[in-house]
């Protein structure tokens, strides 16, 4: 597939990082100290709206071609929209001072984050040095537990974060993954505890 080889995105990245915690991927240890393993988003403050969007931006895998062009161009198209939209989102709003980075530096030995290889033999650099990105992991799992929680309720499914992230972790239910939705729970949205 020409597309998947010639672009990846950061949403990408992301959704790799996302699959790894839905799909088993974990570390040896939760040792935030692991050599190699400094997240920038760990000494910033909370993330702005824009550059949690901008986690989303395409970018060039090579050479920029139409389809590179042609992903950018719907990128700019929505992501006004998409700022405000997550600039009025409950999570975002609530997430404490400082939480983005206790929760990106609670995460970031995590071998989930290191370098990577898609299926089509693309290198996916380590996100850590990218700003936002696993602090925007934090608030998808937040924000995912707002959106199914009317659902899972009315289904009893689940009507609580320990049910969502039996939920979410069903076939990891490693160290790390657990520690992923405590530290999002702690630090992005204790709204939900």
């Amino acid at each position: 597939m020409k597309l998947a080889r010639r672009t990846i995105t950061a949403a990408a990245v992301s959704a790799v990082a996302l699959a790894a915690v839905l799909t088993g991927c974990s570390s040896e240890s939760t040792d935030t100290a692991t050599s190699g393993s400094e997240c920038v988003d760990a000494t910033l403050p909370n993330a702005t709206a824009d550059e949690i969007v901008d986690v989303l931006r395409p970018q060039p895998a090579g050479e920029e071609d139409d389809a590179y062009r042609q992903l950018v161009t719907q990128f700019e198209a929505a992501r006004a929209a998409e700022v405000e939209r997550v600039q009025s989102s409950s999570v975002f709003t609530g997430v404490p001072e400082g939480g983005d980075a206790a929760f990106v530096t609670a995460v970031c030995g995590q071998a989930r984050w290191d370098s990577a290889t898609t299926a089509d033999g693309v290198e996916v650099a380590s996100v850590r040095g990218q700003r936002a990105v696993i602090a925007s992991a934090g608030h998808t799992f937040c924000d995912t537990y707002e959106q199914l929680l009317p659902s899972a309720e009315s289904t009893e499914a689940w009507s609580d974060w320990p049910g969502y992230v039996e939920m979410m972790t069903r076939g990891d239910d490693s160290d790390d993954a657990k520690q992923l939705y405590a530290s999002a729970l702690e630090n992005i949205c204790p709204q939900f505890a």
